[in-house]
Formats: structure tokens, sequence, C-alpha cells
């Protein structure tokens, strides 16, 4: 999080703080016009959603299977911060990484390039992070270990970290309401507990070019196509009931904001922990569980759903990235097309309250002192 509260947010000649900047994105349905392409092309922007969302919020990173054993460990970017959680023999310990060069609680002037890359060290906030750790890589004196842990893991900042039903979430806010204020109704709706009885599953991960913001609502569009906001719900997550997903069943998708994508279904629950590894590059996580073997059919009509949303998203992702620039000269930022999708809406709604909320500062660090005698 950011430790300089004078400073703004300013891209493109504009103030990301403004509320003049959203407030034609604002409106009902059908009179809305799009959240500002800025959002999704915009390195300031980025670290304004580090700040404002990303810190604080509860944020899924796997799942209890991740790490069945004590010393097990699960790394994950959150924002721009290198973080893992850990099995302990008394329960989950979640810590930032030891080594800075990791992410942790700032990123090297180096790696601030405007976009992720891959790195050569653990789990840069600018790279795709490794998988699990087993506790036996973890040994004594290991470059691992000495990466992640240190011989003091005690020492680390910590992380706080709890779970619902098998789904694990951090939060780096050290201040965080407990995720259960968060999920409300939600979790109840969920039963995730149920839904993930068997061990059958299959995972994956897979990578598309396109901003977190517009793979996640093309998901929505393309696992449920049918699919319209239900009422019930809260303001950190969106609702959609639908006659049929994917596969042909009905189901219910839940958009727990910011990352995951849950699509409960008759016999599986698909889950989907969105991580942004770019500006315009985000990698799903993807889980899809069920009582029985998944069918070979059911994975293969997945697949092409996310396809099909990953191929959407990177398309308006291109048109987004150049929209309003000298490349697109009939385009004008002051005047955004109508928002048609009423989930999307929903999130552009979040991101806004968002980015635009104000929060109480601890600045310890006096800004004018008298010289040491």
């Amino acid at each position: 999080m950011t430790m300089r509260p004078d400073l703004d947010y300013m891209d493109e000649g504009v103030d990301l703080q403004d509320p003049a900047l959203y407030k034609p994105s604002r409106g009902p349905f059908g009179r809305a016009r799009i959240l500002t392409p800025i959002a999704y092309r915009s390195k300031v922007f980025a670290d304004l959603e580090d700040e404002k969302i990303w810190t604080r919020s509860w944020i899924c990173i796997g799942s209890h299977r991740d790490i069945p054993n004590v010393g097990d460990l699960l790394p994950y970017t959150v924002g721009n911060h290198g973080v893992h959680v850990q099995r302990g023999s008394d329960g989950l310990i979640g810590r930032y990484n030891l080594a800075q060069h990791g992410g942790c609680r700032f990123v090297p002037a180096q790696c601030q390039t405007g976009s992720k890359t891959k790195c050569s060290f653990t789990s840069c906030g600018y790279s795709r992070d490794r998988g699990v750790i087993a506790a036996d890589e973890l040994g004594d004196d290991t470059p691992t270990m000495r990466q992640y842990l240190g011989f003091r893991p005690e020492r680390l900042l910590p992380v706080t970290v709890e779970s619902e039903g098998p789904l694990l979430f951090v939060n780096l806010d050290p201040e965080a309401a407990p995720l259960a204020d968060r999920l409300g109704d939600v979790a109840d709706t969920l039963a995730l507990e149920d839904a993930e009885a068997g061990d059958d599953a299959e995972s994956f991960r897979v990578e598309y070019d396109a901003n977190w913001k517009l793979l996640g609502r093309a998901l929505l569009r393309s696992l449920a196509p049918e699919a319209r906001p239900a009422k019930k719900g809260n303001a950190d997550a969106i609702v959609l009931d639908t006659a049929s997903d994917f596969s042909g069943a009905p189901a219910t998708v839940h958009w727990l904001l910011p990352n995951l994508i849950l699509l409960r279904g008759e016999g599986h629950l698909l889950s989907i922990v969105l991580q942004p590894t770019a500006l315009e590059e985000t990698l799903a996580r993807v889980r899809l569980a069920a009582a029985g073997p998944v069918d070979s059919g059911t994975l293969a009509a997945l697949r092409a759903a996310l396809d099909e949303a990953g191929a959407t998203a990177a398309a308006l992702q291109e048109e987004l990235g150049r929209f309003g620039t000298p490349s697109r000269p009939r385009t004008s930022l002051k005047k955004l097309p109508l928002e048609r999708d009423r989930a999307a809406l929903l999130l552009q709604a979040y991101v806004i309250g968002r980015v635009l909320k104000r929060h109480e500062l601890h600045w310890s660090a006096p800004l004018y002192a008298a010289a040491a005698r």
C-alpha cells in the first residue's frame, strides 16, 4: 500500500481519483457509460487498484487441497505483493515473502517497467507464481527456504488468512473485517464443502491477453450465456441466475470480487481464481470439482467456454487500449459508449466505489524534523 498519501494518481492528463471522471459510468442501466478505457491500460490505475482493491480485499489464493501436509507452502502474488500461506501444525500461517526481490512490500525500481514479466527469482509482483512448494523442499538452508521463509519466519510481516469451505483467502489489510462479513448470505448459497465432497477434480492454469476486469466479465457471459444478475448478493459480489451453464445444467454463478468466480452446477463446482500478471494479461487458475469423475465432454465444454471468453476479452482489450488515442481518431474519452452488459455495470460500480473511497492513513514520519544534534 502506498506510503505517500500526499501523492495523486495522474495519467493521460486526468486525475484518476476525480469523481467527475466516473460520473458518466455511474448511472442506471441503459444510461450509464462504460468505464473509462484508462482503467484497462494504465500502469497508474493498476497501482491505484493495488492500493484500493488488492491490498484491502479478501483475495482467494487456492484451496486447502493445495497444501494438505504440515509445512506445505502456497505462494501467491497479491497485486504487487509476494505473499504465501503455509500449513502449520496448529493451522494456516500467512506471511509476506522474505526476499525483497520476491515482491514483499514493494517492487524494486528496476522492475517498474509497466509490464509484469517472468522473474528469475521467486515470486516477484511482476511474475507468475510457481506452484505449491512441498514441505520437504523447504528443508534447512535451501535456496527456496531462504527466499520465502528465512531462518526466522516468525519475524516476517504477517498476512491474515481465513478459509470458507475448501477455499483459502488472504487479506493484506491488518485492519480487515472478518471474511464472513464480506461473504454475507453468499456463503450460505454456495455450500462449498458439499460441492467439493468428492476427490475427483480437474485443475489447470490458462492465461489470456486481457485486463482482469475484462476477462472476468467475459467469463460470466461465456460460462452462463443467458444469466442475469440476481437480487441476492452484496457490494462485494455479483450473483447471476441462469437456466443452464456451459455444461447445459442449471447453475448459479458468483463473482466474489475481485478475483474469485464460482459456478455451482448440478454435481460440480467450478472455481476460477483470477490473477493479473500484466496490465493486459490475466492468469486463470481453474478447478472443476465433482462428486464423481469429470467426464471428457464436460471438460471440453469448459475449455471451449474459457477460450471463448479469452478471445472476447482480448478483442475488447485491444479496442479499449486504443480508444481515445491518436490511433483511433474517431473515438473520444469524453463521449464513451453505453454499457450494454448488466453484470459489467455491477463490476464497474464496484471498481469505481473502491478507487474513490478515502481511507484513514497513519503516517508516523514527520514531514519536517529538527536536524539531529
